[in-house]
């Protein structure tokens, strides 16, 4: 009997079939142990192959129902097939019933934002949720007003097909599994398409995106019932027999019913459960054996879909307008060799002890977009795992596009105003977009300005900064009380003055990001800063006060504090980078706010560290101190791209200016 199970043992490791096609069998059933069973009752002079042909059962699947078949069948031998294994339980496409997309409100979103996301307007939303106009906060549900085809709601009912995307809303209990099942997909669409559900990220109450009724041929682990048979050895009884081959006396008389008890030379068959791996189409695998699939191999299907290193090679495009065709080259162009140079001196502090190779690929887009076109269509364009894109808008919708498809990482760098991250899971938009940055700031006026009462100070000849709007409608919804001081000649003390009540906190926002516009309003705001001590006044200013040295003075007069996406706050590392860069190329940068040449190291140093220890952005949450820019990376939803999270916070109050960083 050791002999025995160590033969049935053997077989049930090595077995591995794939039914060619799930036929109903024209046989007798019996239900053994309350499991259905085909039964086959083998005749004289019949050969596997016979009864191959015969039943139209692949010889490799009658062994696998039956191993005692491989050593040949003899005649009225039983042979056992598990009818729920011959039944086809394919569904064929799936109809995907409309249903209500409910989106929990995160820190950072928008109702603009959350617009652009779903590819509906704020009207759409706002008439979907009247409240949600005047009172967006973190944690709020909303309902998205999307119909089965992931768009702006319409007066259409169809059932999605192939190739169009609905969004879901998880469910307490639901797995990557169960909505692969319920939607007819594999988790391999799953992952392809909502990156930010993997790793442990599959949370009740966020939104996927799927394309319904998209199965494909998977190869799975499966629960195979065989049926062994055995011929009875003096003194066997089913007791034995079931002690020996690990079953119950049970299983074992419910497989032999016309046998009551077993005899010498008798043949018994004894059932035993065994995991094969199978090769079927998705939509006949059942949840459980999805999850018994891919519980360990999610992570390789990840880094298959997006790119995660595993060789020694880092490859890096960098493709931007030199226009080095150019006799003289206008000054932006002499900025992104700054940029370049700067990255080059990243390549030479951190490569050189990332332990990978790093291949630096630079072309010139000479400003233009057909030459740009000729860049993405080179066959090596498709072996990089960073492109940095330029900032000309169609140029860089191309690049994206590139990315999109050929799993390309796209960083942009120097645009906010581009939104293709909503719906590219390949984008990393370093320049947090607007909508975002205004977020930022709102929270930050509800916490650390919260007993503060806010008086905009309006140019009226001259529009108004890009987040002004975003945050008068904050206030608005959050019952922040506020002012306005229209502002067309030099401001002066005593209009300042006439708003203000003793005792009370005032944070003042100019409306206006311009410098000439500072200078009209400075003054007044110095004076009621000396003479007002009986008032606590503070400034909120833009990121473009960072590019003038003769304001630094009169913002730290005020109380100042200036939000920015760039700041160098520790001059001695700035410095350090500036001599650098002037002893490899003879020069200093060009001097900008931001820098370009230490965006380009900061960006440098990020990508070659990132890829070299994490092997991808994706799978990497890491915070990055940059000199100039600091990188924390979020996705603004499951099935998006990249945003950086962090906001500086420059605060100038005495001889020097310190900052904050906000995520």
């Amino acid at each position: 009997m050791k002999r025995l199970r160590y033969v049935l043992t053997f077989m049930c490791i090595l077995l591995c079939a794939s039914l060619s096609a799930k036929v109903k069998l024209n046989l007798p059933t019996k239900v053994l142990g309350g499991e259905s069973y085909y039964l086959y009752k083998v005749k004289g002079k019949e050969t596997l192959n016979g009864i191959s042909h015969k039943l139209g059962i692949p010889v490799e699947d009658i062994i696998l129902y039956n191993p005692s078949a491989a050593q040949g069948v003899t005649k009225k031998q039983l042979l056992f097939f598990p009818v729920a294994d011959f039944t086809d339980n394919k569904k064929g496409t799936v109809t995907v019933a409309k249903q209500k997309v409910v989106l929990q409100v995160k820190k950072g979103q928008s109702l603009y934002g959350i617009a652009r996301i779903y590819n509906v307007t704020v009207d759409d939303l706002v008439a979907a949720n009247p409240n949600c106009y005047n009172n967006l906060k973190e944690g709020d549900d909303i309902i998205i007003p999307v119909n089965q085809q992931g768009s702006a709601t319409t007066a259409t009912t169809s059932t999605p097909t192939t190739g169009d995307a609905v969004f879901h809303t998880i469910q307490k209990g639901e797995s990557m599994y169960s909505v692969a099942k319920q939607y007819n997909t594999t988790i391999e669409n799953l992952l392809a398409i909502n990156p930010g559900i993997y790793p442990n990220n599959f949370i009740e109450g966020d939104v996927i995106k799927i394309i319904p009724n998209t199965p494909t041929n998977i190869t799975i682990q499966k629960d195979v019932k065989q049926m062994m048979s055995y011929v009875v050895a003096k003194n066997d009884t089913y007791e034995s027999i079931a002690k020996a081959n690990n079953v119950s006396v049970e299983e074992l008389k419910a497989a032999n019913p016309d046998m009551k008890k077993v005899k010498k030379g008798k043949t018994v068959y004894i059932p035993k459960e065994c995991i094969t791996t199978r090769t079927v189409n998705s939509t006949d695998a059942t949840e459980k054996q999805l999850e018994r699939t891919y519980a360990n191999q999610l992570g390789d299907i990840f880094q298959k879909a997006y790119k995660a290193k595993v060789d020694g090679v880092i490859n890096i495009a960098i493709i931007l307008p030199f226009q080095l065709q150019k006799q003289n080259p206008p000054r932006q162009a002499f900025l992104y060799t700054d940029f370049y140079n700067g990255f080059l001196l990243a390549v030479d502090s951190i490569g050189k002890n990332a332990n990978k190779k790093v291949n630096i690929n630079v072309y010139d887009t000479q400003n233009n977009l057909n030459v740009t076109d000729s860049i993405l269509a080179l066959d090596v364009m498709k072996k990089m795992d960073v492109i940095i894109a330029p900032s000309e808008p169609k140029q860089l919708e191309r690049c994206n596009e590139f990315g999109k498809k050929n799993n390309v990482c796209i960083i942009n760098c120097f645009s906010s105003k581009n939104e293709d991250y909503a719906s590219n899971p390949m984008i990393i938009q370093l320049n947090m977009p607007a909508s975002f940055l205004a977020s930022t700031v709102n929270e930050m006026i509800s916490t650390k300005f919260k007993d503060y009462e806010v008086v905009f100070l309006r140019d009226t000849s001259g529009e108004d900064a890009e987040i002004i709007s975003d945050v008068k409608q904050h206030l608005k919804s959050h019952k922040i009380k506020s002012h306005t001081i229209d502002v067309s000649n030099p401001l002066d003390f005593e209009t300042v003055s006439s708003f203000m009540d003793p005792g009370t906190n005032y944070l003042f926002i100019p409306t206006s990001s311009t410098k000439q516009f500072f200078t009209k309003i400075s003054d007044a705001l110095v004076e009621a800063k000396e003479k007002r001590f009986d008032c606590e006044i503070c400034l909120l200013g833009h990121p473009e006060y960072l590019a003038s040295k003769g304001m630094k003075a009169s913002l730290q007069k005020i109380d100042s504090y200036v939000y920015s996406r760039f700041f160098i706050a520790n001059d001695k590392r700035g410095a350090d980078i500036k001599n650098k860069f002037k002893a490899a190329y003879g020069e200093y940068m060009i001097p900008t706010t931001p820098s370009l040449g230490i965006l380009g190291f900061d960006l440098g140093s990020y990508i070659i560290s990132t890829l070299a220890n994490e092997g991808s952005f994706a799978t990497s949450q890491k915070y990055f101190d940059g000199v100039q820019m600091d990188i924390e990376l979020q996705r603004s939803s499951n099935w998006s791209g990249y945003i950086n999270k962090c906001v500086e916070l420059v605060h100038f109050n005495g001889s020097k200016a310190t900052e904050s960083i906000i995520k």
